[in-house]
C-alpha cells in the first residue's frame, strides 16, 4: 500500500473511527521544518504532512505529532532523530531516524519498520494495544530477529 492511498482509507473511513485529524502543513512549514531540522523529508512524511499535519486518537490519547511540536522539542534530538507519535501525553513515544536523505527507520526499542505506510496502517488496524497494534510489535520484531 502507498501512502495516497493508506490516506485515502483513513479520509473515507473517518466516520468511523475515534481519529481527529488535524489541517494539512503548509508547504511553508514544511519547508521551515526542513531548515530547521536540517533534514529532507521523504515524501511519504511530505505527503502525510500536507494532508494532516498529525492526528489524535481518544484511544490511549495516541497522536501523530504535529510539525510545530516536533520543532519545539528538536534540542532533545541530533538532526537526523525525532519523535514523530506519542501517546498518554509523551508517556510513550515513537521515533524516527533518518538514516540518508530519503531512507529511515521508525524505532521504539528497537527498529520497527521503514515504512511510514506500514506504521500508520499498524496503528489503523490495532491501535495502541490491540491485537497486531503498536505496544507489542517490538516483541514480535525481536522475537523474528533472534
Amino acid at each position: 500500500m502507498m501512502i495516497h492511498e493508506l490516506l485515502s482509507t483513513l479520509k473515507a473511513n473517518l466516520n468511523q473511527t475515534d481519529i481527529t485529524l488535524y489541517p494539512g502543513a503548509s508547504e511553508k512549514l514544511l519547508l521551515q521544518f526542513e531548515r530547521e531540522m536540517q533534514l529532507t523529508l521523504p515524501t511519504d512524511f511530505r505527503e502525510f504532512y500536507l494532508f494532516c499535519n498529525g492526528f489524535e486518537s481518544a484511544e490511549d490519547l495516541f497522536r501523530m505529532i504535529p510539525l510545530e511540536e516536533i520543532l519545539e522539542r528538536k534540542q532533545e534530538f541530533t538532526h537526523h532523530h525525532f519523535y514523530i507519535a506519542e501517546y498518554m501525553i509523551y508517556c510513550d513515544m515513537w521515533e524516527v531516524e533518518l538514516t540518508t536523505q530519503f531512507v529511515y527507520r521508525i524505532h521504539h526499542n528497537v527498529t520497527l519498520t521503514d515504512s511510514l505506510v506500514v506504521f500508520l496502517n499498524r496503528f489503523l488496524q490495532g491501535g495502541v494495544f490491540g491485537n497486531k497494534g503498536l505496544y507489542h510489535w517490538p516483541e514480535e520484531v525481536k522475537a523474528l530477529n533472534s
